[in-house]
């Protein structure tokens, strides 16, 4: 190779290792935050689902809008089963 010294390559070829260990630690962050908001807001909805059907029962409401509350609570537990059921590996 002419023009360009040893030292040089070994500098390139550890740069482009640390580069790519942080390009690493960033995606296991972001899977991490992004797994945080799924959790959340899993739990947000079942929240909303409980007071939602408190609401209305304490508000004598009918019929259908304690279905509805029902209906939503429900989804969010069978979204946080199935996550549970079927983990994504990695």
């Amino acid at each position: 190779m002419r023009g360009i010294h040893w030292p040089r390559l070994v500098f390139v070829e550890w740069m482009l290792q640390v580069v790519d260990e942080i390009d690493d630690a960033v995606g296991v962050l972001r899977l991490c935050v992004l797994g945080i908001a799924a959790e959340t807001g899993l739990a947000l909805t079942g929240a909303v689902g409980v007071g939602a059907i408190v609401a209305a029962v304490a508000a004598g409401a009918e019929g259908p809008l304690i279905y509805s509350a029902t209906l939503l609570l429900g989804f969010a537990a069978a979204l946080k089963f199935q996550s549970s059921r079927f983990p994504t590996r990695l």
